[in-house]
């Protein structure tokens, strides 16, 4: 079974809220509409929940009865769920019995809980051999996803949240597939995440962050041959920027400090600019400081 096919159901009676996960089938059966009109638009309905974030349904099952529901967007949301994020009242229950064994059997392929919970005791954690690029995204088994400014080195990595827009110092970041132990892993029973072994939080302002310095600190080396390997990587950085500053899914705020930043950086945030500047070899300066701090360090 696919997460996604699997519906988050509460029923609401004269306020007593229980949490339930079932099949379309049993779903269909258990909202027992007659009126073949009414069950198409109920599903209807209910279909138009797939993708979206936290977008219920709702069927007024009797006078005092209303069912909400909606299709499985994550292990994400799916965790939230049976944790009554979604619930109105603290009061509530989930009901194994009235759920489908389908469902049931999927809570435990994964790892998961009734509670919502992953329970580690039970899980395998097998390491990935993943290198880690400046602009990608992952997520992490904190229900987070992350997107890398900077490689220090292969495994310390800065980091941004892309729903707060924090960045933190990952130190030993880590790929690792995760299922059920004793079992084969499976694209079904598989979640994958990053995780690492220690993190410093930087706040959320990309302009007071010192790079430098915490390349130094817990950086290698980069290789740079000559000034036009040293041209490549300012292209790649000025193209860096300029992304982050129109990426939609990056907080505003963050984006504005792109801008900031690829002003200090370049003196300008426009690309003809920069292009003139590049070719001018306004930017050379810094090879050339490089070239002198690797003479001082022989």
């Amino acid at each position: 079974m696919d997460l996604k096919d699997m519906i988050l159901v509460t029923e609401n009676d004269r306020g007593t809220e229980t949490n339930m996960l079932m099949t379309l089938d049993d779903y269909k059966s258990f909202i027992a509409v007659d009126d073949m009109s009414e069950l198409a638009e109920n599903l209807l309905q209910l279909g138009r929940t797939l993708g979206e974030a936290d977008n219920f349904t709702e069927y007024y099952r009797a006078a005092n009865v209303t069912v909400s529901a909606r299709f499985c967007l994550d292990d994400i949301q799916l965790g939230h769920f049976l944790q009554g994020f979604y619930n109105d009242s603290k009061e509530f229950r989930f009901d194994k019995e009235a759920s489908s064994y389908e469902c049931v059997a999927k809570l435990k392929e994964i790892g998961m809980t009734d509670k919502g919970w992953v329970d580690d005791f039970n899980l395998h954690y097998e390491m990935e051999n993943r290198s880690f690029e400046r602009g990608q995204t992952f997520h992490n088994f904190n229900d987070h996803d992350y997107m890398v400014l900077e490689a220090l080195s292969p495994r310390n990595l800065v980091v941004m949240d892309m729903k707060s827009g924090s960045l933190t110092i990952a130190l030993g970041a880590t790929e690792y597939k995760r299922y059920p132990k004793d079992e084969k892993p499976t694209k079904d029973n598989t979640t994958i995440g990053v995780s690492w072994e220690h993190g410093i939080y930087l706040g959320s302002t990309l302009s007071t962050t010192n790079f430098k310095a915490y390349k130094r600190e817990y950086g290698t080396p980069e290789k740079i041959e000559d000034i036009y390997d040293y041209r490549a990587k300012l292209k790649q950085k000025f193209y860096f920027y300029q992304d982050m500053s129109k990426d939609d899914d990056v907080p505003k705020k963050l984006q504005n400090d792109f801008l900031y930043q690829m002003y200090e950086d370049f003196g300008t945030i426009e690309e003809d600019c920069f292009y003139d500047r590049l070719e001018d070899g306004k930017y050379d300066e810094g090879f050339k400081e490089r070239q002198v701090k690797e003479e001082k360090s022989r």
